[in-house]
């Protein structure tokens, strides 16, 4: 990819086919995994989750996409097949910030997310970086102003502050594995 920035709207890009350099098809988008940073910084784009068959989700990282076009995805070709897991830290975008009430920082206006755009900042670095936003119109009934904004004119999707809780320790504490687990220590033999 080359020239101008690309970006690529999410709710867009969800359900296109992924295709591998060959042409043949790998599967489907069905939503694009970022990570959350504090302060102003956009969240940076982690990968794609594709879903192949048969209904098995996978994780493709952005490093391993070549091209967005608008009706396919090509990667690499090299994709691990194992199951996604969503890792703490990372949030999907249409899972979970689509449809999310959100605050305007200059009009201190809630506003509802209506989809999210992701720009390519370097060679295979993603960001986000426009949030496409709905004024008013709750419930059953959409109707509003659309207005598409910088992401940091948006205030409640970032990380909140640093401020690490025993849970949250307890629990990273519980996942990890001994760093010599198996390996016998020389001077015991």
């Amino acid at each position: 990819m080359s020239g101008a920035p690309t970006r690529v709207f999410i709710a867009r890009l969800a359900g296109i086919a992924v295709f591998d350099p060959r042409g043949d098809q790998v599967g489907k988008v069905r939503d694009v995994v970022v990570a959350l940073r504090h302060g102003a910084n956009a969240p940076r784009v982690l990968g794609l989750v594709v879903e192949v068959q048969p209904r098995r989700r996978i994780f493709c990282p952005m490093t391993r996409v070549t091209n967005i076009d608008a009706g396919a995805v090509v990667t690499t070709g090299l994709l691990n097949m194992r199951r996604f897991e969503q890792r703490p830290g990372e949030t999907l975008v249409v899972s979970e910030l689509l449809d999310k009430r959100v605050t305007l920082v200059e009009a201190q206006e809630q506003v509802t997310v209506q989809d999210v755009a992701i720009q390519q900042d370097r060679t295979r670095d993603w960001s986000v970086s426009k949030i496409f936003v709905r004024k008013g119109g709750g419930g059953f009934r959409r109707r509003g102003e659309t207005v598409l904004v910088d992401w940091s004119a948006v205030a409640g999707l970032t990380l909140p502050d640093p401020v690490q809780g025993v849970e949250s320790l307890l629990a990273t504490v519980e996942k990890m594995r001994p760093a010599f687990a198996g390996v016998e220590r020389a001077d015991s033999l």
